[in-house]
């Protein structure tokens, strides 16, 4: 099995990633976007967000942790440089998954312009979140109070406060789990 570093290109890694993907995978895959896109629109997702901060709607992204990644194991994997480079799912993948939420309600005024909107982790993947688990992915919107750009500086600084042991990995999680705006607050300083 290949391994992929921190040297390793995006485009060898998705290439990689097309031959080790069989026709079943692939048709398992479409399959559980089309059950999430029909349950979406099934629960009546529309206008998910607030308007002032463009929060996800945790009925529809409670978040979803990494069973792989534990407070024991953080300087084997999350700790790494580079490490999350090695489980993010390919762009093809999350450009598919917020197609679909966004057709289904889950955007923010009807907007679905796609380069609005980063598919982001609920739970970030430096502090233990689950790489491509719907539960954990959401389009975050870029044009709201608190957009997608202020919660990467939270993202960041979590990130650093487990690795040093400043801060619990699951206590980094908690953060995300709730209201990441309150987490920003405590940890960043005051919101933009």
């Amino acid at each position: 099995m290949l391994k992929r570093n921190a040297s390793f290109d995006k485009s060898q890694w998705e290439i990689f990633l097309k031959r080790k993907t069989s026709k079943a995978s692939a048709i398992a895959t479409t399959g559980i976007l089309l059950a999430a896109v029909v349950g979406l629109a099934a629960c009546g997702a529309v206008g998910p967000y607030s308007e002032s901060t463009g929060l996800p709607n945790p009925a529809l992204t409670p978040g979803f942790l990494n069973p792989a990644v534990t407070q024991n194991n953080i300087h084997s994997n999350i700790c790494i440089v580079g490490w999350t480079a090695t489980v993010r799912p390919p762009v093809t993948y999350t450009n598919q998954l917020k197609y679909s939420q966004l057709h289904s309600g889950y955007n923010l005024n009807g907007d679905m312009n796609m380069k609005d909107y980063e598919e982001d982790h609920e739970v970030p993947l430096e502090v233990g979140g689950n790489p491509s688990d719907p539960r954990n992915l959401w389009p975050e919107p870029h044009n709201v109070k608190y957009g997608s750009f202020v919660k990467d500086q939270l993202e960041n600084q979590m990130h650093d406060l487990v690795c040093t042991g400043a801060v619990t990995l699951k206590a980094a999680q908690a953060v995300f789990l709730t209201n990441w705006e309150v987490g920003y607050q405590k940890y960043v300083g005051r919101l933009p």
